[in-house]
Formats: C-alpha cells, sequence, structure tokens
C-alpha cells in the first residue's frame, strides 16, 4: 500500500512537472459597453406679464437675455437652422484683398430656454481644379457676430472654437470674411465651413 501511494505521488509530480514546460498565459479581463443620455436642463418660462416680451419671441425686450424662471425643469429641444446666406460667394478678388462682409443668419429652431453652445471649424481652401490641391488653411476666413473690421473678427480652424450661444427660437447673424492669399495662383477656390449646435 506504501508503494502504490508513493507511486501515485510520484506520478503525480510528474504530471505537474510536464505542465510546468507547456507555457501557456492567463489573461484577467472584462468586457464592457459605455453609453450616455443627455438631456438639455430648461425652465419653464415665468407667468405671464413678469417678463416684458412684446413679439413672444422668449427674449425679455429690455435685456436681450431670455424669459425663464426658476421654477423647476421642463423639456426643451434644440436644433441649427441655417437661415440665410449660404453658400457663400466672396466674388473675384485680387491676390493680397481683403473680400466684402458677408452675411449668414442662424437660428436655434428649438424650445430650449437653454442657451446651445455654437461651435465653428473651417477646412482648408482647396483649389476647384483637378487634382484639388490645398491652397492654404482655413484661417484667411474669419468670423465674428458683430459687423466689425476684418483684424477684429478670430480666425477659422480645423480645430473648431465656440462662436457663441443661442436658446431656442434665438438667431444671430454670422459675419464673414477672407483676406486672399498674396501670392495666390489664379482660379477659384473652395472651403468646407461647419458650425454645430451643441445643446
Amino acid at each position: 500500500m506504501k508503494n502504490q501511494v508513493e507511486f501515485k505521488i510520484l506520478i503525480l509530480t510528474g504530471f505537474v512537472f510536464v505542465f510546468s514546460l507547456f507555457p501557456f498565459a492567463y489573461v484577467d479581463g472584462a468586457k464592457f459597453q459605455s453609453g450616455v443620455t443627455i438631456t438639455a436642463p430648461t425652465t419653464t418660462p415665468p407667468p405671464a406679464g413678469t417678463c416684458p416680451d412684446t413679439n413672444g419671441d422668449g427674449i425679455p425686450d429690455m435685456t436681450g437675455g431670455v424669459c425663464t424662471s426658476p421654477t423647476g425643469p421642463a423639456a426643451g429641444t434644440c436644433g441649427l437652422q441655417i437661415v440665410s446666406g449660404v453658400p457663400i460667394n466672396y466674388g473675384q478678388l485680387t491676390a493680397g484683398q481683403t473680400s466684402a462682409e458677408k452675411q449668414v443668419t442662424i437660428k436655434n429652431e428649438g424650445t430650449s430656454g437653454t442657451a446651445a453652445k455654437v461651435m465653428i471649424k473651417g477646412g482648408n481652401w482647396v483649389s476647384d481644379a483637378a487634382p484639388n490641391p490645398t491652397i492654404s488653411g482655413p484661417e484667411v476666413t474669419r468670423v465674428a457676430i458683430a459687423p466689425v473690421d476684418f483684424n477684429n473678427k478670430k480666425s477659422l480652424s480645423l480645430a473648431g472654437w465656440e462662436l457663441g450661444q443661442l436658446a431656442g427660437g434665438q438667431s444671430i447673424p454670422v459675419y464673414f470674411q477672407f483676406l486672399t492669399w498674396v501670392n495666390a495662383p489664379s482660379g477659384s477656390f473652395h472651403q468646407d465651413v461647419t458650425i454645430d449646435l451643441l445643446c
């Protein structure tokens, strides 16, 4: 009996030794899925007579802000609409010339009283001639939400930046201007501009 136990221990030890010679990896991992639902916080409009708003656009006539009341959250929507001014055509320019100011009107066609961020970015200027080479970055196009001269406007960028904010029902004009390159080749060129509303 003693020999049988010793033999079994020897065989078991042999198996452990043999298995230790084979490499195998142990991986501790987890699979998960991320998700999010975001709702825009809004407020209910104040009772009639507490916010001077004669045209009913949700903007106080005196302050230009938003008619809101701290009475609690209410459902609201948000959505971007380009009302007018696109596509922009800067016309015929010579090298080093600044274009006339072009106006594009955008609107938050939603009902949310909470202001949404208006983000803007510009693509590179590209030749319309084949094979459509890039002529310049977006920085030669400048933008503002007030009619100011070219030097007081902000340059477009590939990454984008916040242009302003719009609550539901509000609209704003956006003023674009373009400065041609000093050593500009002749021809026609185009640029894509993206405006997003972050609600």
